[in-house]
C-alpha cells in the first residue's frame, strides 16, 4: 500500500518506537488536518453561494439576550462539516488499512449519520412549504438505532462467543449477551450521536473537544490491539484493533482543520452532516476496543450537554415546568452573559481534565 511506501522514507528517528500504527495515526492527524484546511475556503465559497446558510431568525427562544446572540448569527454558512468528512475519508485512505474490519466499520457508520445528517441539514436549509424543520426526532433515532444495532452485529461476527465486554452490567457469553451487546452498541452511537449533536452549539465548541475524545481513543485502540501492551495494562487485546488509531487521529486532524474556520467568530457551522457523524464515529470506536468506560469518561462534557437536555425535556413533560432557565448548559452561561469565547475556553478545560482522567484509567 502507499502508506508502506511513505513510511520507507521517513527516517528512523524517535517516532519509530511508536510502531507502525503509532507512526500512521500522527501522520493521519497531519493530513486530514492539511485536507480540512484545504476544503475549508473552496467549500464555505460554495456554501454561500448555493445559499445554504444557518437560518436562526426562526429560532423560538423566549429570552431576548439569549435571543439575539444566536440571531446574530443568521446568515452564516453550515454544513461545514463535509469538511470533517472530508479531511477524515481522504486520511484514512492514505494511511489506514481499508481492509482492516474495524477501520471499515467506523467509516462505515460516520459516513451512514454523516448520511442522515445531510438530509436533515437539506431539509432545514431547503424547506418544503417554508417550515424548515428538518426530519422528525424519531426518524433520526431511527436511522441511529440502525446504526448502532449493524455496528454491534458485525462485532459480534468479529468476536466470537464468549468474549468479555467491558460494557457495565452485560454478560459475558451466550445468546443473552448478544442480544445485550447490540442493545448497548445502539444505545452507544445514537447516545453519543445526539450528545455531539447537541454540543455543536457554540462557535468552534465541538470542534475543539473532539480532538481531545479522538486522541485518548487512539491511545486505548492503539494499546487494546498490542498484545505486550494489553497484557502490562490489563486490557483485553483486540488483534487489529491498533489500525482504528489511525482513524481516530484522523479525526482529531479533520476537527482541527474545522476549527481554523469555526472558531469565533465562525466563518462556518458544522451542521448536522458533520455533529451526527463525529459521535458514531466516537461511539464505533469505543465499541470495537471494549473501551465504552473511557469513551463515558473522556466524552463526559458532551453527555453534560445531553443529559441537560434531556433533564429540561423531561422535567417539563412530568411537571410542566423547566428545571433549568434555559438547555442545553452552555446556553446558561450564554444567558447569564459570559462572552462566547470564555464559555468555550472553560468547556475546553473541562473536557481536557476529563481526556487526563480517561487516560488514567486505561492505565490503572
Amino acid at each position: 500500500m502507499l502508506h508502506h511506501a511513505l513510511l520507507k522514507a521517513l527516517p528512523a528517528a524517535g517516532l519509530a518506537g511508536l510502531g507502525g500504527a503509532g507512526i500512521r495515526s500522527l501522520l493521519a492527524c497531519a493530513t486530514a488536518l492539511a485536507i480540512s484546511l484545504a476544503l475549508g475556503a473552496p467549500l464555505i465559497a460554495w456554501l454561500k453561494r448555493t445559499k445554504l446558510r444557518e437560518r436562526t431568525e426562526k429560532t423560538p427562544i423566549e429570552d431576548p439576550v439569549l435571543r439575539q446572540r444566536i440571531e446574530s448569527k443568521s446568515g452564516t454558512p453550515t454544513m461545514g462539516g463535509l469538511m470533517v468528512i472530508g479531511g477524515l475519508l481522504g486520511s484514512c485512505l492514505l494511511w489506514a488499512d481499508m481492509r482492516n474490519t474495524y477501520v471499515a466499520l467506523a467509516l462505515m457508520s460516520t459516513f451512514a449519520l454523516a448520511l442522515l445528517g445531510f438530509v436533515d441539514d437539506q431539509l432545514k436549509l431547503r424547506p418544503a412549504g417554508g417550515k424548515g424543520s428538518g426530519l422528525r426526532p424519531r426518524v433520526k433515532l431511527l436511522v441511529q438505532a440502525i446504526v448502532g444495532a449493524a455496528a454491534g452485529a458485525v462485532l459480534l461476527r468479529q468476536h466470537p462467543a464468549g468474549m468479555s465486554y467491558s460494557a457495565p452490567l452485560l454478560p459475558s457469553a451466550g445468546a443473552m449477551a448478544a442480544v445485550f451487546f447490540v442493545l448497548w452498541a445502539m444505545f452507544v452511537v445514537g447516545t453519543m450521536s445526539n450528545a455531539t449533536n447537541i454540543t455543536d452549539g457554540l462557535d468552534g465548541l465541538l470542534a475543539g473537544l473532539v480532538p481531545f475524545a479522538a486522541t485518548v481513543l487512539a491511545g486505548a485502540c492503539w494499546a487494546v490491539g498490542s498484545a505486550p501492551i494489553a497484557a502490562g495494562l490489563g486490557l483485553t487485546c483486540v488483534p487489529g484493533a491498533e489500525e482504528l488509531s489511525v482513524f481516530c487521529g484522523a479525526l482529531a486532524g479533520a476537527c482541527l482543520g474545522f476549527l481554523w474556520y469555526n472558531r469565533h467568530p465562525a466563518r462556518v457551522f458544522m451542521g448536522d452532516v458533520g455533529s451526527l457523524a463525529i459521535g458514531g464515529a466516537l461511539g464505533t470506536a469505543a465499541l470495537s476496543v471494549r473501551q465504552e468506560l473511557v469513551l463515558g469518561l473522556v466524552s463526559l462534557v458532551f453527555l453534560v450537554e445531553f443529559g441537560s437536555s434531556l433533564l429540561q425535556i423531561g422535567y417539563f413533560k412530568l411537571y410542566g415546568r423547566r428545571i433549568l432557565p434555559v438547555a442545553p448548559i452552555h446556553h446558561v452561561f450564554q444567558k447569564r452573559g459570559d462572552p462566547e469565547p470564555r464559555i468555550v475556553h472553560g468547556f475546553y478545560l473541562w473536557g481536557a481534565v476529563a481526556a487526563l482522567a480517561a487516560l488514567n484509567l486505561i492505565c490503572l
